[in-house]
């Protein structure tokens, strides 16, 4: 079951869960994800089973609320390796099926982790858009999973690019996104 997190409840999956499941250079302050949460820019979602917290994510959504962007996405340790991942997965795919699409960033190292990662998001259903993203100094393959829409290459860019532009300010962009 999915429910929305709140500050509390996102200050400690941040503090406890993020800063062991993603390196620091890919994790976003904790005081922004919170200020994007209370501009309704940013959704915090947590993955329960049996009325306990296994999993998280945080999505970013555009103005129009068509695009999302998984922004973090994890299943505990002692919770992995069961499908859970999947499920979860699954259910936002119903809860937002409504929305065109969601975007994922998949780091694009050349690493078994990096590899696995994206094999998930593509048995999960999502294509590689061929996008490819350097932010915070990190190259990311960009992957859609089509949802009430499917968009054609140019439709996928600009929703990307929108939804870049709600995201991140424009110096943000200037000074730490590149999108090829």
């Amino acid at each position: 079951m999915i429910k929305s997190l709140s500050e509390a409840e996102m200050t400690e999956v941040y503090r406890q869960r993020m800063k062991r499941d993603f390196p620091p250079n890919e994790l976003k302050p904790l005081t922004r994800i919170l200020s994007q949460k209370r501009k309704h820019i940013a959704l915090c979602l947590g993955y329960y089973k049996q009325d306990q917290l296994i999993g998280y994510a945080v999505l970013q959504q555009d103005e129009r609320q068509r695009c999302l962007l998984l922004d973090y996405f994890a299943i505990f340790d002692h919770n992995r390796g069961q499908g859970l991942g999947t499920c979860f997965l699954n259910e936002l795919k119903t809860m937002f099926a409504d929305r065109e699409m969601i975007v994922i960033e998949a780091e694009a190292a050349v690493t078994e982790q990096a590899r696995k990662r994206i094999a998930f998001y593509q048995r999960a259903g999502a294509r590689i858009s061929g996008i490819q993203l350097h932010l915070y100094h990190v190259d990311y393959a960009v992957l859609t999973l089509d949802l009430a829409a499917v968009l054609d290459d140019t439709q996928v860019r600009r929703r990307i690019t929108d939804l870049y532009r709600r995201i991140y300010p424009a110096f943000f962009r200037k000074l730490y996104l590149r999108m090829e």
